[in-house]
């Protein structure tokens, strides 16, 4: 047999196999990974890909302990959450540091007000498709690790996402890394974000879906806000659904590939200003 796709999830090993393998090879297969992987403790199958808006996974358990909770830790962070009712990929971890990096770059110092009268200016940042909530937690905790080297910088972010488990692990992260006053979270749909504050950073790593929400994202815009776009396809095709949409009011746009999620099928990250 062939290597078998994986992922691990801290706790969780989650395994991949042709349509065609039998049931007792799994488990033996899956008994195998146990005993060359000692931090981990369950094994599952991946029965479906993710599916429907939640982006919601199917397993089904094999070896170790039968759990579908994972702990997981990377970039300083540590998430909780269930594999079966909430979207979560290990293999975007560098990507969200690389946009925390960007993000931090963004943020303004703020004065030192022992020496100067000038208002402190809050810097609202908003993660659409926030899911457990790892952008919003992963930018924060660089955001803090650089207030302790230089200058504070003032900020606060808002975490949307559409599932109601999602949000309830991201809930518990938030208290899990100790961010209850740098994060909050906005549950419902990210076309339907009620607020009267314009954000000045925008997240948008939003799945493979046919509408682009820039428009709800614009919405929610001023003058200067950098939004950081998550297509799916060429990189033409994503610059072109981008200036579709925008219809002339996003303007310094950088694209880079961020990965790729099939054959040919590539992620792009976009990188833009309004007007």
């Amino acid at each position: 047999m062939k290597k078998i796709p994986q992922d691990i999830v801290g706790n969780i090993a989650i395994l991949k196999f042709p349509r065609t393998t039998l049931w007792i090879i799994k488990k033996l297969k899956a008994m195998s990974f146990l005993k060359s992987h000692p931090h981990v403790t369950t094994v599952v199958e991946k029965i479906e890909k993710f599916s429907g808006e939640l982006r919601i996974p199917t397993t089904k358990y094999l070896a170790g302990e039968k759990t579908y909770t994972a702990i997981y830790k990377e970039n300083d962070c540590t998430f909780k959450f269930n594999i079966n009712t909430t979207y979560f990929s290990p293999r975007l971890s560098n990507e969200r540091k690389v946009i925390a990096d960007e993000v931090g770059k963004l943020v303004p110092e703020q004065p030192n007000n022992q020496t100067t009268k000038q208002p402190v200016k809050m810097c609202n940042i908003l993660v659409m498709f926030a899911g457990i909530a790892p952008y919003p937690i992963t930018i924060a905790k660089c955001l803090l690790k650089a207030n302790r080297q230089k200058l504070k910088a003032n900020f606060h972010i808002y975490s949307n996402e559409l599932n109601p488990e999602a949000n309830k692990s991201a809930k518990e992260n938030i208290i899990l890394n100790k961010l209850q006053k740098e994060i909050t979270l906005i549950p419902g749909d990210a076309n339907k974000i009620k607020s009267k504050k314009k954000f000045d950073i925008i997240l948008m790593p939003r799945p493979n879906l046919e509408d682009t929400f820039l428009k709800s994202a614009l919405k929610l815009s001023k003058s200067g806000t950098t939004i950081f776009y998550h297509g799916f396809g060429t990189e033409e095709s994503v610059l072109k659904e981008i200036k579709k949409d925008a219809k002339g009011k996003i303007e310094k746009i950088k694209i880079r590939k961020a990965g790729d999620i099939g054959p040919y099928i590539f992620r792009w990250q976009a990188q833009f200003k309004v007007k």
